[in-house]
């Protein structure tokens, strides 16, 4: 008898387990399903941005594509950048070979080749003025110094949209639309790839191939 009471009560116990059990699992599975917002994401997005920011040199060599109302092309670049000062090297989409653009805040010069002297542009517009009046259309180099590395330009307000790891999808900033199409992670942080920067009847796409941070 009393082997029978103990076998009883074992049941009932398995029998109240089971029904918490019954009850916990919506609940656990609610708590499994439902991914809370952590700081980890934003704070990786934060100090990416902050690494990138900080860069002091870095170099970035691929391909470009471009198409306009009136023309279009592709060729190679290699775009180096010391603090504010850049050293940009063109060739190919232009249809006059290759240009080596020197930009600082203020002043560009550009070398073409079979120019017999270089070009001098003097201005806070300096960059866009030379490549409307000797191009035909322009872009903003001060700020695509900024998006080629995925960020935004800290001197203009802007709309991202990002993904979880805080790289940015699309920018919308001064008028211009940049799309980022594909990453590669180098060994300090993720760097774009493929990106496309659109305005009206302006559409470049850059093809990052070798970055060197």
């Amino acid at each position: 008898m009393a082997a029978a009471l103990i076998v009883c009560g074992v049941r009932r116990e398995r029998l109240a387990t089971l029904r918490l059990l019954f009850w916990l699992l919506p609940l656990l599975a609610g708590c499994a399903t439902q991914r809370p917002a952590t700081p980890d994401h934003a704070e990786s997005a934060a100090a990416r941005q902050a690494h990138l920011l900080g860069l002091a040199h870095w170099e970035a060599r691929g391909r470009v594509a471009i198409k306009s109302a009136d023309t279009g092309g592709q060729g190679s670049l290699q775009w180096q950048q010391t603090g504010s000062v850049a050293r940009i090297r063109l060739s190919g989409p232009f249809g006059a070979g290759a240009y080596e653009i020197n930009w600082m805040p203020g002043q560009i010069t550009v070398l073409s080749r079979g120019a017999e002297a270089a070009l001098e542009y003097v201005g806070p517009d300096a960059a866009e003025r030379f490549l409307a009046e000797q191009v035909g259309w322009s872009f903003p180099v001060t700020s695509i110094r900024y998006w080629l590395l995925g960020l935004a330009d800290p001197g203009a307000p802007a709309a991202t949209q990002s993904d979880a790891w805080g790289r940015l999808l699309e920018l919308q900033q001064a008028g211009w639309v940049v799309r980022y199409e594909d990453y590669a992670q180098s060994a300090a942080t993720w760097l774009p790839r493929k990106l496309v920067i659109e305005r009206e009847q302006l559409r470049l796409r850059f093809v990052i191939d070798k970055w060197l941070l």
